[in-house]
């Protein structure tokens, strides 16, 4: 009897540990409308999904784990985290060390200046001679997609660690242009009203990428293909254009205008 009491004690918690979902950590760095750091706390579409994704499901529990622009592609191969979201395998990750989901999200950056009555779209034709401000770690169009130094001799560029600085730094004439998610603008815009009077924003983009997850296969409990399914099941739901509305951020299309230096994924 009491074996038996014994087993069954033991059964319990066996059946308890193995109903206990699998953490999945995914990295994330400053990337608006992505991952937006405010008051020291991640929000952002990468903090969205991963709420959605939780609630859609209870084999998997997803959490945040900050990194930054430059470190995230060592992070991920150390195991700091299991993937990251809204990556483009065109912005220097390892093809042989990880995988990548099915794009799920088409966003693009595009150039701001301040407006002074003269300018127009063909201000942004040509950057060289222009002070121009960008983020570290970020891969632009203009400079082939290339963080290496040599990429940017020609160009009169200063790399910052924040998008909303960039922009006050346009704003109060410290640089000529920046160049900024489009999708992040709307967000801004809604914080900072009297900005969208004074910025001109260029037609043109930088890049145009598709975003998808990238996934280090030897070290993420779950797969690109299974995160890919559980990704389109939130989709499929309309819960992710439920996001996307309230933000006021849409995917762009194939209207876009990327420059010739930009790449798809």
């Amino acid at each position: 009897m009491k074996a038996a009491l014994i087993l069954f004690l033991f059964s319990l918690l066996a059946s308890a540990s193995w109903a206990q979902p699998i953490k999945v950590l995914v990295g994330g760095y400053e990337f608006p409308p992505y991952v937006i750091i405010r008051d020291k706390t991640p929000t952002g579409l990468s903090v969205e999904m991963i709420d959605l994704l939780n609630k859609s499901q209870n084999k998997y529990h997803f959490e945040f784990v900050l990194t930054s622009s430059t470190r995230r592609f060592q992070d991920i191969l150390d195991g700091r985290f299991h993937l990251i979201l809204f990556e483009s395998k065109s912005w220097g990750w390892n093809p042989t060390r990880t995988e990548t989901t099915k794009a799920f999200h088409t966003g693009g950056e595009v150039f701001i200046t301040l407006k002074d009555g003269t300018k127009d779209q063909t201000y942004f034709d040509e950057l060289k001679g222009k002070s121009i401000k960008g983020i570290h770690g970020y891969h632009y169009g203009f400079l082939g997609l290339s963080t290496a130094p040599k990429a940017a001799r020609e160009y009169n560029l200063e790399l910052t660690s924040t998008q909303d600085g960039n922009i006050q730094s346009v704003l109060m004439k410290r640089a000529d242009v920046a160049i900024v998610p489009k999708e992040y603008l709307p967000i801004y815009f809604k914080s900072n009203p009297d900005a969208e009077k004074k910025l001109l924003v260029s037609k043109k983009y930088d890049q145009l990428y598709q975003l998808g997850a990238i996934v280090n296969p030897q070290k993420s409990p779950i797969t690109a293909a299974d995160l890919t399914k559980l990704i389109e099941q939130i989709q499929k739901d309309g819960l992710w254009d439920k996001v996307l509305k309230r933000d006021g951020i849409t995917s762009e299309n194939q209207e876009a205008r990327p420059n010739r230096s930009s790449k798809l994924m």
